[in-house]
């Protein structure tokens, strides 16, 4: 070996030490599975069939055969991107957990962090190669025309973000449970939902109707709408990656946290990253109407309520919901925090940040309202009585658990109980009436309250508004019991500086 080639070896080696361990061996695993070998043949057939009978259909001078081997060839990208490989990202981390051999990776130095971002790149070099492995077939409709070069780009650009996507969600389901037969039920499970999903998407459809030449061909592809207009193309492509990356960090983050042991802090770094999110749907609701003074005050109220009200319900069941008393590590690590980590106090573990953490959320959440909804009170009160509500479902039966003292509950029994008193108040007023009266439903009254989603859904309508009232007043004892909460571990929120007693 020349001193060039030792030179160039040894570099290749430094560069590879700075990959994750979990990186390479996931690639090395990778290219050895039946796997990965079975789709990038069938993704090589695949674009070998469509470029034939697309070039024998260009002989019709129709001039759109470009669009077609294009929609055929991101139809069978997003088979492989959506379906395939999201179902290897499961096993990758379940396997590891069925042959017991993550528990030799956790011991090590890796951190839990690591390992997930470790298989989630690992996922990300097979999708590289798979659509590599197309992108000559995908050039070839480029040059048979119909079809601009943005488009090509920002497609595939798109399908290969969320298939990422894909493949982190599903490294978060595979570390929701340790049990084999949860385990299991989940993969049926997700095969289930991926299934619907490409009976509902229709790329059979897509693939077929684009191979046919002739007015009732070329079929509309994956990403064409971005070629219609280049005024917003460029920013509507940043917000859908911003939409996508964030999503995909909590993804990991959430991933994260089903690795960590109870003992350390696995609250903060999800706090923050759903914090984020938060404020991205803040934003995506205001943008429209702080562009355009003339936005109509009801989507502008509908789009903030529904997204920021669904986000703040699935934050408030988790966070509200975690253990009051911290572990001696957790509260170490708070009494030394430094820097700017001291200022990060809301984001800190625990049910009693958690409950801060939330009532900070709805203050911003009210306050943009305020802001944007001045002229219309009913709109605000809508978005009031959301914040009402989720305190309330969330915060009263986690203060009433909490003070069972004979029976301990975990956060997991405290979430399903939650889960279930939804549907049961809900259901039950009505259940009742049409055991005395055998009428079911019927005109809304004040037996109605107690079911959040027909109040919010008619809170417009005249005949709720009498009602308002009860309404807001099972908030007020929803804001209660979290201020109850806070109480119960206000050891916790100001944690004192550790003092060394003098002997003498």
């Amino acid at each position: 070996m020349s001193a060039t080639e030792s030179r160039l070896t040894g570099r290749l080696d430094r560069l590879s030490d700075l990959l994750s361990p979990i990186v390479v061996k996931e690639v090395r695993q990778m290219v050895r599975g039946r796997e990965f070998n079975y789709s990038f043949s069938l993704s090589l057939i695949a674009g070998l069939i469509v470029a034939f009978i697309a070039s024998t259909n260009a002989t019709s001078g129709t001039g759109d055969s470009g669009i077609r081997i294009f929609s055929s060839l991101m139809a069978c990208l997003a088979f492989v991107g959506l379906i395939v490989a999201p179902l290897g990202a499961f096993n990758a981390l379940r396997n590891e957990r069925m042959e017991r051999t993550l528990d030799l990776v956790t011991v090590t130095t890796l951190s839990p962090l690591r390992i997930v971002t470790g298989k989630l790149t690992a996922q990300a070099v097979k999708l590289m190669t798979l659509f590599a492995a197309l992108a000559p077939f995908v050039a070839m409709s480029f040059l048979l025309g119909g079809i601009d070069f943005p488009t090509i780009l920002y497609s595939l650009a798109s399908l290969f973000l969320w298939s990422l996507w894909a493949c982190a969600a599903a490294l978060f389901l595979s570390c929701l449970s340790k049990s084999r037969a949860v385990s299991g039920l989940i993969f049926g499970g997700m095969i289930v939902f991926l299934l619907i999903l490409l009976g509902a998407s229709g790329m059979g459809a897509v693939i077929v109707r684009s191979l046919v030449p002739g007015p009732r061909g070329g079929g509309p592809g994956f990403g064409l709408p971005f070629s219609r207009g280049s005024g917003s193309l460029l920013w509507s492509f940043a917000a859908m990656v911003l939409v996508c990356l964030v999503s995909m960090v909590n993804l990991v983050l959430l991933a994260e946290n089903r690795l960590l042991l109870p003992t350390e802090d696995r609250s903060t770094a999800l706090r923050i990253g759903f914090f984020v999110q938060f404020l991205l749907i803040i934003g995506a609701a205001v943008y429209p109407a702080w562009r355009n003074p003339s936005y109509p005050i009801y989507s502008f109220a509908s789009s903030l309520g529904v997204m920021g009200g669904l986000h703040l319900a699935a934050v408030a069941l988790f966070a509200v919901t975690e253990e009051m008393d911290l572990s001696r590590r957790i509260r170490q690590q708070n009494r030394n925090a430094t820097g700017w980590r001291r200022y990060l106090v809301i984001f800190r573990p625990g049910g009693a940040w958690g409950a801060i953490y939330v009532l900070a959320q709805m203050a911003l959440f009210l306050a943009v309202g305020a802001v944007f909804l001045q002229t219309s009170s009913v709109e605000f009160s809508w978005l009031v009585a959301i914040c009402a509500y989720i305190c309330l479902f969330t915060g009263l039966p986690t203060w009433i658990g909490r003070m069972m003292v004979k029976r301990q509950f975990k956060p997991f029994h405290l979430r399903a109980g939650i889960l279930l008193l939804v549907p049961v108040a809900s259901l039950l007023p009505d259940f009742l009436v049409y055991l005395a009266t055998g009428d079911f439903g019927g005109i809304y009254s004040s037996r109605h309250v107690l079911d959040p989603f027909r109040t919010l859904n008619g809170w417009r309508f005249s005949t709720t508004t009498p009602w308002h009232f009860l309404s807001i007043g099972l908030g007020v004892i929803g804001i209660t019991s979290y201020l109850m909460l806070i109480r119960m571990g206000q050891r916790d929120l100001i944690p004192q500086k550790r003092t060394h007693d003098t002997a003498h």
